[in-house]
């Protein structure tokens, strides 16, 4: 007896291996799509909120991103000379500072202290930047995928009711009360954790600068901005800047550097115990060795773009395989 060919298999595999292929072929274009997905979750409570005062979507995001370019535009009339005079004086001190941390080490870096390298850190940024910028193919597509995602973001707010429709039809019937309900806790943990982390970010380089400049250390704008900056990407912003402003605070006395560290660990014992918390709301429940996995990953994929975006995507992705899997696995192990 002859079994018959499994042609249905054979077209299964060759339409998975041609989606797999597309997909990997135009990954920066759904990196951008993603980017915008994550910046839509947390533009949308803003939109529902102007709806309820008759405000269309599409003119709620217009006036955020006014509100955004403003905002930017007045911190860089004022900041922007600050920081640019303080970057410049601290890249010209800090292979002096590394010098004289390397002489008040003294023999311990003979004994395994291991020798700190100020070219790979100073390489970290660029290397960002250029990862970045050879993922959206080179400045002008970096500028045009930023300005797409900026789009897209807005069509998807201004249409989002259609747009969940359309794609609620794609679904089974009887199965699309529950992938709504999936759909809405994912968006809603992306887009708070984005909110949030901004937020806290914020929060954290404001107390750092304000706290090294009342214990005396310089460049503390500067210091606490590349904090908050970096501090939107988990892990990067505490340890680039806590170790610049021990560096700093080290090149004028041994005190002052403890003093420093200890601000800098309080400031961020706050930020996990209390900024996080309540801004980003009861953390993502996350793994940190998951987040700075997923960190490393998407910086290597898509820069900096790609570091921004995994955090958010991974919260979203746990919040989907606890919806489908984890949660009735518990509740079938329970009975």
């Amino acid at each position: 007896m002859t079994h018959p060919f499994p042609w249905s298999w054979l077209w299964r595999l060759l339409g998975t291996v041609a989606g797999l292929w597309v997909l990997i072929y135009t990954w920066q274009l759904w990196l951008l799509v993603l980017s915008a997905l994550i910046l839509t979750a947390s533009l949308l409570p803003a939109a529902q909120w102007g709806e309820r005062w008759r405000i269309p979507p599409l003119l709620t995001v217009i006036a955020i991103y006014l509100a955004a370019a403003l905002i930017i535009s007045v911190l860089g009339r004022f900041l922007v000379p600050v920081l640019v005079k303080e970057g410049g004086e601290l890249a010209r001190q800090l292979p002096a500072l590394v010098a004289n941390l390397r002489d008040w080490l003294g023999d311990q870096t003979a004994i395994g202290v291991p020798q700190f390298d100020v070219e790979s850190l100073a390489q970290i940024g660029p290397a960002l930047i250029e990862q970045t910028f050879r993922a959206a193919g080179g400045v002008l597509g970096g500028v045009l995928g930023l300005l797409l995602i900026l789009f897209l973001t807005a069509y998807m707010v201004a249409d989002a009711e259609r747009i969940g429709h359309g794609l609620l039809a794609l679904v089974p019937t009887d199965t699309r009360p529950k992938v709504k309900a999936i759909a809405g806790l994912t968006l809603q943990r992306m887009g708070g954790y984005v909110r949030g982390q901004i937020l806290a970010s914020c929060c954290v380089g404001l107390i750092l600068a304000l706290g090294l400049w009342f214990l005396g250390v310089p460049y503390a704008l500067l210091i606490g901005g590349l904090g908050a900056a970096l501090n939107v990407i988990p892990f990067l912003g505490s340890t680039l800047a806590s170790v610049i402003g021990i560096l700093v605070a080290l090149n004028i006395s041994f005190l002052l550097a403890i003093w420093t560290s200890l601000l800098f660990c309080g400031t961020y014992f706050v930020e996990g115990k209390l900024l996080v918390p309540q801004l980003v709301g009861r953390a993502t429940g996350l793994h940190p060795l998951a987040v700075m996995l997923v960190i490393l990953a998407g910086a290597k994929l898509g820069g900096l773009l790609g570091a921004l975006v995994a955090v958010p995507l991974l919260a979203g992705a746990w919040e989907i395989i606890k919806a489908l899997w984890v949660v009735p696995m518990n509740t079938t192990v329970s009975e």
